[in-house]
């Protein structure tokens, strides 16, 4: 049961990955701030300083999802997250990254919060994509 909880989350983040590698769309004055039921807010996520956004959702039963696109190698990317979400309190619970680091996933979890980040490198188009899905539970 416990592996289902993590395969499908990640299953569904290399899918949204992938299907939005080619778009180009940006949403804006979209927050990650948002207030809860209860009042309270959550912290943001680091921003990758080089990332487009392609792609947002925020759903109760999905939580918090969004893809992303650099120019800048997966090897940096994974590195930046690694860092800076250990700098905001996350602890690496899990890191399934491959040998030569052009992918995988990183899982933090703070609380009773947890964070995936799924990346890529698109070996055709050059650029690497990712993927940050959170889940934020009371």
């Amino acid at each position: 049961m416990g592996l289902s909880k993590l395969l499908l989350p990640l299953l569904i983040a290399i899918s949204l990955v992938l299907a939005c590698s080619g778009c180009t769309g940006k949403i804006e004055n979209v927050t990650l701030n948002k207030a809860h039921s209860t009042g309270e807010t959550r912290g943001n996520l680091p921003s990758y300083p080089t990332a487009v956004r392609t792609f947002y959702m925020n759903d109760r039963i999905v939580g918090l999802l969004m893809t992303y696109r650099t120019n800048d190698s997966a090897k940096r990317v994974i590195n930046f997250y690694k860092n800076e979400m250990q700098t905001n309190g996350y602890n690496m619970t899990r890191s399934f990254i491959n040998s030569d680091e052009t992918g995988g996933l990183i899982v933090f979890t703070k609380d009773h919060d947890r964070v995936y980040i799924t990346v890529g490198q698109d070996s055709i188009h050059g650029d690497t994509n990712f993927a940050i899905k959170a889940k934020y539970r009371s």
